[in-house]
C-alpha cells in the first residue's frame, strides 16, 4: 500500500516536471520565432501584435534614453541632432541584428500581453458602472476599494488612443526593464562610438542608464495591483469561483490569474504559466487546487475556450476534457502537481531548461 502511494507521488512530481517544461517551451519558442512569420508558433494575429509591442516598447525605452543623452552631447552638432531625431530609429536596429530580443522572459511578457488584450476584446462589459471592477471601487472595505481604483488606471495605461494593447516600462517586471534598459544603452554606445568617434561615452550612458531603472517601481505594474486587490479579497474570504468566472467573463484576465494565484498559493508568474499549459491541463489543475466550485469551474472552462483558446493546441472540445481532468482529480492531488510552481523561479527554470522534450537518440541521429 505504502508502495502504491509513493508511486501515485512520484508520478504527480513527474507529471510536474512535464508540465513545467512544456509551458516554458511555448515561451522559448515564441521567444525564437515571435519575429518569423513562416515558423511562428503563436497566431498571426498574436505574433503581429507582440511585435508591434515590443517595437513599441523599446522605441519608447530608446527615447527616453536619447532625449537625456542629447541634452548631455549639446556641444557635438552631428550626435545631437542624431540623438534628437525621434522618428529616426537607433537601437532597434542593432538589437535586431543582435539576436538579443529573442528572450523567453520578453517573450513571456508580450505573449501575456496580447492574450490579456484579447480577453478584454472578447468580454469587456458593454456598460460601465455596473461592472466588477466599478462595484469594487465603492466596496464598503477601504482597502478593497482603494486597490480597485489602482487597478482601473494601472488598466488605463493598457491602451492607446485607438483602444488598441500599450506597453511602457512601467508594465515590466524590474529584472526585464533593467536588462532592456541596458541592451538598449550598449546599442545607443555602438553608435555612438561607430558612428560619431566620440570618445568618453560610458560614463554619460551608464548615468542615464541607471537613472531610468532607478525610478521603475515594479509595484506600479497592472500584475502587481491585481495581485495586491486579489489578496485582500481573498483574505475577507470573498475570492472564489464565482468572482474568478465573472472577472474572466469582463475581461479582467490579470485579475483572474491574480486570483487562481491566491487560491493556489502561487506568485503570478507561475499562475499564469500553468494557466497557459500548450497541452491545456493546466486551467483545470488551477481551479481543482484552488477548490473552486464545480459550476463555477465549468464556467471558467468555458470561457477559457470561447472564441480562441487561451492555449494553442487546445482544440475541439477542450471544455469537456479540461472538465474530465477536473472531476477525476482531487484537490489534493492537483496541488500535488502545482507544488513545483511554489519553488524559487530560478529552480523552475532550471527544471524546465533540462526536462525539455528531446527526440531520443535514434531519431537525432
Amino acid at each position: 500500500m505504502a508502495e502504491s502511494a509513493s508511486t501515485g507521488t512520484q508520478r504527480q512530481s513527474d507529471a510536474a516536471r512535464l508540465l513545467l517544461a512544456a509551458a516554458r517551451e511555448r515561451f522559448a519558442v515564441a521567444a525564437t520565432d515571435l519575429l518569423l512569420p513562416d515558423q511562428a508558433r503563436l497566431s498571426e494575429w498574436q505574433r503581429l501584435t507582440a511585435a508591434s509591442l515590443l517595437t513599441r516598447l523599446l522605441r519608447g525605452l530608446e527615447d527616453q534614453m536619447r532625449g537625456r543623452l542629447a541634452i548631455h552631447f549639446e556641444g557635438h552638432d552631428a550626435l545631437h541632432a542624431a540623438l534628437s531625431s525621434a522618428h529616426v530609429p537607433i537601437a532597434l536596429p542593432i538589437l535586431e541584428r543582435a539576436h538579443v530580443l529573442r528572450d523567453a522572459e520578453l517573450s513571456n511578457v508580450l505573449v501575456r500581453r496580447v492574450e490579456e488584450h484579447r480577453y478584454w476584446k472578447a468580454h469587456a462589459p458593454a456598460a460601465e458602472g455596473g461592472d466588477l471592477l466599478s462595484l469594487l471601487v465603492r466596496d464598503a472595505d477601504d482597502e478593497v476599494a482603494a486597490e480597485a481604483m489602482e487597478l482601473i488606471i494601472a488598466r488605463s495605461r493598457r491602451f492607446d488612443r485607438f483602444q488598441e494593447p500599450s506597453i511602457g516600462q512601467v508594465d515590466l517586471p524590474a529584472e526585464l526593464q533593467h536588462k532592456l534598459v541596458w541592451l538598449i544603452a550598449a546599442a545607443l554606445r555602438h553608435y555612438i562610438v561607430q558612428h560619431h568617434r566620440v570618445a568618453a561615452v560610458d560614463a554619460a550612458i551608464e548615468e542615464t542608464a541607471s537613472a531610468l531603472i532607478a525610478h521603475h517601481d515594479e509595484g506600479a505594474t497592472l500584475e502587481a495591483r491585481a495581485v495586491r486587490l486579489a489578496h485582500r479579497l481573498h483574505a475577507l474570504g470573498r475570492m472564489d469561483g464565482a468572482l474568478l468566472a465573472r472577472a474572466l467573463s469582463e475581461g479582467l484576465l490579470p485579475l483572474f490569474i491574480a486570483g487562481t494565484a491566491a487560491l493556489c498559493l502561487l506568485d503570478y508568474a507561475a499562475a499564469w504559466e500553468v494557466l497557459a499549459d500548450p497541452r491545456g491541463r493546466g486551467p483545470a489543475l488551477l481551479l481543482r487546487a484552488g477548490e473552486v466550485e464545480r459550476d463555477a469551474a465549468a464556467a471558467i472552462l468555458l470561457l477559457l475556450n470561447s472564441r480562441a483558446p487561451l492555449v494553442s493546441g487546445a482544440e475541439g472540445d477542450a471544455t469537456a476534457a479540461q472538465l474530465d481532468l477536473f472531476d477525476t482529480i482531487d484537490a489534493a492531488a492537483a496541488r500535488d502537481v502545482l507544488r513545483l510552481w511554489q519553488a524559487h523561479p530560478a529552480y523552475r527554470a532550471s527544471v524546465a531548461r533540462i526536462s525539455t522534450r528531446a527526440r531520443p537518440p535514434a531519431e537525432a541521429a
